[in-house]
């Protein structure tokens, strides 16, 4: 027999959920697509509601999952983010590997593949791709207490562990991420801008995005590559910024790129970005991929247009790191 839906209790955990993210009733209407009075009834208990818009507030809050197949990058990532909220539940709040202020997550799929190797191999694979920069994403550490483990068939690695040996004690060092044979892989890290000399929440760098993004395009071409590929192999990209409303663009990391961009702050709390690309374009136009994916993320500070050469110049930059490398037949 299938229990009746509680629905006062979906309600209630909404609201937990709404709050435990930061989010106002406002911020949740802009996010979800609907009306600030919807919220405000939904939250009510209203039970009139139009079904699509219950849907779009549940979705805004990721408590609700489009039916699809159950091998898809979007029940991947739901699972991810479930797993992550399991492992820092224990950590008292503000904790930094809560990334208490956002983060970033960083999510692609490479489509079509077949006789992918078990985690066991993947993890080597992983482990000897080409590096990017000081901190490529999905790092692989060799050090027993943060090694990558095999979790669920899956390569699981957290390095905000509390009972560890860290250097950097803060959200942008606590970094995890799961790689899967489909192949899935997911990374979540808290924001650079919120280290300890800084107010954590309050700015964001104008020049950081361009190369995490840039990275993981390479990640997912270098690793399509290793795991049998070819330069037609499509590859799914999803990302989602949170935690951005009140947030100031700047020139952090690179203070005298550009000066004067007159206190361009983000109104909304999240964004969420998507891309499919085949390998091949990755790799011939990478600085187009990137003014192309993070464009929407740029608009949300006031209208902030991304241009042309602040891409190019920093990818640019990016290629000239030590140890840069990618791969291609």
């Amino acid at each position: 027999m299938i229990e009746p839906i509680n629905w006062q209790a979906v309600v209630d955990e909404a609201i937990r959920r709404r709050k435990a993210e930061g989010l106002g009733q406002r911020s949740l209407a802009a996010l979800a697509g609907v009306s600030v009075p919807t919220v405000n009834a939904f939250e009510a208990g209203d039970v009139n509601l139009r079904f699509e818009r219950v849907i779009a507030i549940l979705e805004a809050l990721d408590l609700f999952i489009h039916p699809g197949r159950r091998d898809s990058l979007e029940v991947f990532v739901h699972n991810a983010r479930r797993r992550w909220e399991e492992l820092v539940a224990p950590l008292p709040d503000g904790h930094p590997s809560r990334q208490p202020h956002g983060h970033s997550e960083q999510a692609y799929a490479i489509l079509g593949l077949e006789d992918v190797p078990p985690p066991g191999e993947l993890r080597e694979i992983l482990s000897g791709l080409p590096k990017t920069s000081g901190w490529t994403p999905f790092w692989v550490p060799t050090r027993p207490d943060i090694r990558p483990i095999i979790e669920d068939n899956t390569v699981e690695c957290w390095l905000g562990r509390a009972d560890t040996d860290r250097v950097f004690d803060d959200p942008a060092h606590s970094d995890f991420w799961r790689v899967s044979r489909e192949p899935f892989a997911y990374l979540q890290r808290g924001y650079q801008e919120d280290g300890r000399d800084l107010e954590p929440g309050t700015i964001f760098d104008i020049t950081l995005p361009i190369w995490r993004t840039a990275e993981l395009f390479l990640h997912a071409v270098n690793f399509g590559w290793r795991i049998g590929a070819n330069e037609n192999t499509l590859i799914q990209f999803r990302t989602r910024y949170t935690g951005l409303q009140g947030r100031t663009l700047i020139s952090w990391a690179r203070p005298l790129l550009i000066i004067g961009l007159d206190r361009l702050r983000a109104r909304s709390e999240q964004i969420e970005l998507e891309l499919h690309a085949p390998l091949h374009a990755l790799q011939s136009s990478l600085e187009g991929a990137v003014r192309s994916f993070l464009t929407p993320l740029y608009e949300r500070f006031d209208g902030y247009k991304l241009s042309d050469d602040l891409v190019y110049s920093q990818v640019a930059e990016l290629r000239r790191q030590p140890g840069f490398g990618a791969e291609g037949r």
